[in-house]
């Protein structure tokens, strides 16, 4: 905690960092209303610190103070070696202490969901509300892959591979998506719903997705590989013994991660608040970014 550093750039965005206890580094952006109500967003997979609503009049509008860390190996965020779910909420509570922060919410989309749920069991007295966005559900499970498109079900299989294996596949992919993100995008597209490709054929929505994705393997794929085998094995902690009531959002559409991983997660901790929608998709955070916030802080 004694190497914050921030850069701040216009009203709404501030860059920073801070190292952490055991050595780390760990970057971060602030956005909206820097003097608003807390809220740590927990990015997905591929994410990094940029990832936000484009719009950060929609962020402000609701004074909102969004803090968005890069998870380790993303970004600017040092690689931590064996890390867990039950690691990164001492990283956000850190990041809390070093901002003075006393009580935040606390929201994360897709990968960044089952984060949510570890901070949620971990520091339920500091939390002031939670949200999983298109969140993931453990994969130990019968149906665990139920509806979802044929491309994610070769991702998620290909997450439980050996490292040695995994990582040069995802070294190759990442240098083609680096190459040409047009090209990825272009890809997404061809497999997400109708209203995804809505969303994302928004100029602004479009050009932040392809910031955040060549941010996040600005040092490599091995953050990204660490993950995608974490999360598709056990999350160690009972989802039963979560007492902050947490807000589900999914969407009907959704081929990445369908709705059956929200009702699975509402049929397991004990206080949701679920907010299961028709249509939509897997970028919907984007389409109900101010509603999602408001029902986070306003009530």
């Amino acid at each position: 905690m004694n190497e914050v550093r921030a850069r701040e750039d216009g009203a709404r965005v501030r860059e920073g960092s801070l190292r952490l206890r055991d050595g780390r580094r760990l970057a971060y952006v602030e956005s909206g209303n820097l003097e608003g109500l807390p809220v740590i967003f927990i990015h997905g997979n591929p994410g990094s610190r940029y990832m936000r609503h484009p719009d950060d009049e929609l962020t402000a509008s609701l004074g909102v103070r969004l803090i968005t860390p890069d998870r380790p190996g993303y970004g600017l965020s040092d690689f931590q070696r064996g890390r867990t779910l039950l690691d990164m909420p001492s990283d956000i509570e850190q990041l809390a202490n070093a901002l003075g922060l006393g009580r935040f919410a606390v929201m994360g989309v897709s990968a960044g969901g089952p984060y949510v749920a570890a901070c949620a069991y971990r520091l339920g007295e500091r939390l002031t509300g939670a949200a999983i966005i298109s969140g993931s559900a453990p994969f130990n499970r019968s149906g665990a892959v139920e509806g979802v498109n044929r491309d994610y079900r070769t991702a998620y299989a290909l997450a439980t591979w050996p490292h040695w294996l995994l990582q040069p596949i995802m070294t190759l992919h990442d240098r083609s998506v680096r190459r040409r993100p047009d090209r990825a995008l272009a890809a997404v597209l061809a497999h997400c719903s109708a209203d995804d490709r809505a969303v994302l054929s928004d100029p602004l929505i479009g050009a932040q997705v392809q910031g955040f994705r060549v941010e996040a393997t600005r040092q490599g794929v091995q953050g990204m590989a660490r993950e995608a085998r974490l999360l598709t094995t056990p999350w160690g902690f009972p989802l039963g013994d979560i007492r902050v009531p947490v807000h589900l959002w999914y969407w009907e559409g959704d081929s990445i991660v369908p709705q059956q991983m929200g009702r699975y997660l509402h049929a397991r901790i004990p206080h949701t608040v679920p907010h299961f929608l028709p249509g939509g998709g897997h970028f919907s955070i984007y389409t109900h970014w101010k509603d999602i916030l408001r029902e986070l802080v306003l009530r």
